[in-house]
């Protein structure tokens, strides 16, 4: 080749490569344009099927993808590349964009090449991106970009037919791929709903490296690295394939809780949990040496210098060790003499400096060499959590329990930016973009929030797709997209090249915190809800929409909220010691605290005429409140036993309450009288009591996971629900009668809703399983219409239960779509719920994968009997009307 490449020795032989690279990549581009089908390439016979389960599939792949064609799809952006500008190649390029693309994912998908899918169309966006290339274009494969990361990193790439069926109708319609692909597509499900308007597409990869939890991660200088712990091993990644391209399996690396990875990629620092750090030499073939002197234990922090010669480490006594990876390196420490223990430590941008988080809610900096403190340290209100630095300047910004973020210069002491807000939980890391103009955040909310530093406004977030509290932020060396990790065992990378500066979003979301309690007004036509971050929403029920709110005077979580039968007052408690009551109309807190109890109040309803509250305590007393002066009436009980959940009877002279030790007793409202029991109900605390309609009988919720229900004059169990099939399998935390009186329904830490016949006890309804977390709190709405249950996982869910109205009483019936669905295989198949999977596959009684859902929508995706979802941000439906799926999938597109 240097012959053939050199014009001075071949002369007429001469070899241009970049024209040869241009005709060979308009040859690729040709070829996969004339591919013969242009859709559905292998005929695959259903969107039901995973490819794995497509039988025949390799024969379908011989028969239809030639390896000239394999090899177009491969590597066709090499050879673009490489090429030079004309006219005919971005003409060609274009045309695979606007027409090819959709076609180009199945072979790649179909021959197993799905992981080189990102970086091939990469590769084609940064050559329009540095060529001559009209701006249409480039946005079009800026946008394919993403739709094939999307695709490629998570479970909807384990079936073709989903790149139209699930990808399409679920790309942004606004952009460029969409006004491309769409008008082609029909037979598609349609999402609709305030949460597919409002939708921020950033998730674009999401990969599960451990069954465990994901404390931290690294990425190295050049973003082609990712280092995590997964269950047993220590794991190199290819950001943007996905794959393994290094592994450390051993003992050491069993129970490992931090790494960090060099700058340059060469050394990977770790600790494990018993208290052991090592740093693991990946260009020498893997020595694994000790890092710190024997008799020292590290922490859970680790960082590497600037320059990649020394490591900063927690110990476990609380100091730092500056450890040296060299010989002509000096280390320094352990700097033990600190007013508290270490949580974070960083490594300022030149390497002179670090900085560290302390328990005692202090931020301090020292000089590496000398030992000594840089200026004066900043001392906040609650304890650190995590501290990074600017990679531009002497910035520091660290997060807290607080919730907030701070950024503060340690040569002046001050604080230069913050508190930033909108976390409505512990915020548990934090990092600077690589240029210094963002700040990321993660938190025990489970969300992801980017500010901008010069404003402080968020420009981007919530960022929604864990599903437990987020340990690590790290944006890649050109500040284009985010990395993060988690307790749920995901490492999930975000698109954040596309933040718009001049138009911050709001700071707090209206529910970002989970709810804990949810009640009817006594009209039904809204719903009040408390949350953990003490703060209380009244929502329209016919629209979703906040009325009133967010009410904010409590300081801990709430706990319990009831409405007044006239519809005037809210009551609240709180796991503080006051109750507090609230006008229904303008959200004025009448009378502040209601002091009184001296332990914290779980459970507070008015009686009927709304004249009074109940409330009962964890101090053992149960006490009557007057509504219009607030000051307490009489105390109805005082014993030794904590009270968790009070109800009064349908006529207002009896109240009813559950304790802590599983009992359950009645009380005359007016004397104090115990009516009934107390009866040992059940093996551990009673979390909700209620009465009848007709005031004849109580049902209960309690620790030992079981419904039951009562004689209210005789104290006899009448009912266990569940008995014969179908209980719940964690603790009943909400129970609630029917109007009627015919039906009973749970809500439990098995993250399901239960409906059962109150005469039997036999399961009538569900379980409905749509939260994906505590359900906290559930009642049935004052016509016996739909149920209302709210969850940890931060949604309020309404459930059409109208059917019970006209239903044979006993008869077991779990009611499913009511849609006319063209590929019903029997009528059986519409009898049982669509139930989303782990995956996010929306899957049928039958198993059939129907539809894969992004994990940023799945909390507001409402399925029937799921009515709607309230979070303050909108919900989203599934409008199947002339779907085309299973085996008339292939009608859905025409090319």
């Amino acid at each position: 080749p240097d012959f053939i490449l050199s014009q001075g020795r071949s002369g007429n032989y001469y070899c241009n490569p970049n024209t040869r690279h241009a005709t060979i990549a308009e040859a690729c581009l040709r070829l996969i344009d004339g591919a013969e089908p242009k859709f559905n390439i292998c005929a695959l016979p259903s969107s039901f099927l995973l490819d794995s389960q497509v039988k025949d599939l390799d024969r379908r792949i011989a028969q239809s993808i030639s390896p000239g064609l394999v090899y177009a799809c491969r590597y066709w952006t090499t050879h673009l590349s490489l090429s030079e500008h004309t006219s005919s190649l971005i003409g060609l390029v274009h045309g695979f964009f606007h027409s090819r693309l959709l076609l180009w994912m199945e072979v790649v998908n179909l021959t197993k090449n799905m992981r080189y899918a990102t970086s091939i169309i990469q590769s084609a966006e940064k050559w329009c991106t540095e060529r001559n290339v009209p701006e249409h274009v480039t946005k079009l494969a800026h946008d394919a970009s993403q739709f094939v990361s999307v695709y490629a990193n998570h479970p909807v790439s384990q079936s073709t037919p989903h790149i139209y069926a699930s990808m399409l109708p679920f790309w942004p319609r606004s952009r460029p791929l969409s006004a491309a692909y769409m008008p082609r597509a029909s037979g598609l499900v349609q999402p609709t709903g305030a949460a597919i308007d409002r939708r921020r597409l950033a998730l674009i990869a999401t990969w599960k490296v451990s069954t465990r939890e994901v404390h931290s991660i690294g990425v190295s200088r050049d973003g082609r690295r990712l280092v995590a712990p997964t269950t047993d091993s220590i794991e190199v990644y290819d950001t943007t394939t996905g794959e393994s391209v290094l592994s450390l399996a051993e003992e050491r690396t069993k129970n490992v809780n931090c790494v960090a990875i060099s700058p340059d990629g060469s050394k990977v620092a770790f600790s494990s949990s018993d208290g052991a750090a090592y740093v693991w030499d990946v260009a020498s073939g893997g020595t694994v040496t000790q890092l710190l002197p024997d008799g020292v234990s590290s922490g859970h922090s680790l960082t590497f210098s600037p320059h990649g010669s020394r490591v900063a480490c927690r110990m476990a006594n609380g100091g730092v060790c500056i450890c040296a990876l060299g010989q002509d390196v000096s280390a320094h420490g352990p700097f033990t003499s600190l007013t508290s223990c270490v949580t974070s430590v960083v490594f300022s941008f030149d390497g002179l400096h670090f900085a560290y988080g302390l328990f005692n809610n202090t931020v301090r900096a020292w000089d590496v060499q000398t030992g000594q403190p840089v200026g004066m340290p900043f001392e906040g209100r609650s304890r650190v959590r995590s501290v990074c630095s600017c990679p531009t300047d002497s910035r520091i910004a660290w997060g807290s329990d607080d919730k907030t973020i701070r950024v503060w210069d340690p040569q002046t002491g001050q604080t230069v930016l913050g508190p930033l807000t909108g976390h409505s939980g512990g915020v548990y890391c934090v990092a600077f973009s690589h240029n210094g103009a963002f700040i990321a955040s993660g938190s025990a909310d489970k969300t992801i929030r980017v500010y901008d530093t010069r404003t402080g406004h968020t420009v981007l977030g919530p960022l929604e797709g864990h599903t437990d509290c987020i340990r690590s932020v790290i944006f890649s060396p050109d500040s284009t997209r985010l990395f993060s990790c988690s307790d749920d065992g995901t490492v999930r990378i975000w698109n954040v090249q596309d933040i718009d500066t001049s138009n911050p979003l709001p700071t707090v979301s209206p529910l970002s915190s989970s709810i804990i309690c949810i009640r009817y007004s006594g009209s039904g036509t809204r719903l009040v809800s408390g949350s953990d971050d003490g703060s209380i929403h009244v929502w329209d029920v016919a629209t979703g929409q906040l009325v009133l709110g967010p009410l904010h005077d409590h300081r801990r979580g709430v706990l319990s909220v009831d409405y007044s039968a006239d519809d005037r007052y809210i009551a609240s408690d709180s796991d503080e010691i006051a109750l507090r009551i609230w006008d229904g109309v303008t959200g004025q807190d009448i009378h502040g605290p209601m002091m009184g109890h001296n332990f914290w109040v779980p459970c507070v309803r008015f009686s009927p005429d709304s004249t009074v509250v109940i409330s009962g305590s964890i101090d053992s007393t149960v006490r009557v409140w007057d509504v219009s002066t607030g000051q307490q009436v009489t105390q109805l009980f005082q014993g030794d036993r904590s009270i968790v959940s009070v109800g009064i009877s349908p006529d207002g002279h009896r109240v009813v309450c559950g304790s802590l030790d599983g009992t359950i007793f009645v009380l005359d409202r007016h004397g104090g009288t115990t009516l009934v029991g107390p009866i040992d109900a059940h093996k551990g605390p009673i979390f909700s009591v209620e009465f009848s309609q007709d005031g004849k009988r109580l049902v209960s919720g309690s620790h030992d996971k079981s419904v039951r229900i009562w004689d209210a004059e005789t104290g006899k169990q009448l009912v266990v629900c569940g008995e014969t099939g179908g209980a719940h399998n964690d603790y009943v935390l909400s129970v609630s009668f029917s109007p009627d009186g015919l039906y009973v329904a749970s809500g439990s830490e098995d993250h399901t809703v239960r409906v059962w016949d109150s005469e039997n006890g036999k399961l009538i309804h569900g379980p409905l399983k749509a939260h994906t977390d505590i359900v906290r709190s559930i009642q049935f709405s004052p016509d016996g219409s739909h149920l209302v249950s709210c969850s940890y996982d931060r949604t309020i869910r309404l459930w059409d239960v109208s059917f019970l109205a006209t239903h044979p009483q006993g008869h077991n019936m779990i009611l499913g779509q009511n849609i006319n669905i063209p590929f019903a295989l029997d009528d059986d198949t519409t009898s049982e719920p669509w139930l989303p999977d782990a995956d996010g596959w929306i899957v049928d009684s039958h198993g059939h994968r129907l539809v894969w859902v992004p994990s940023d929508l799945r909390m507001y995706l409402a399925l029937p009997p799921n009515s709607s979802v309230i979070n303050g941000q909108g919900d989203f439906r599934l409008d199947t009307d002339g779907w085309k799926i299973g085996d008339q999938w292939a009608e859905c597109y025409l090319p």
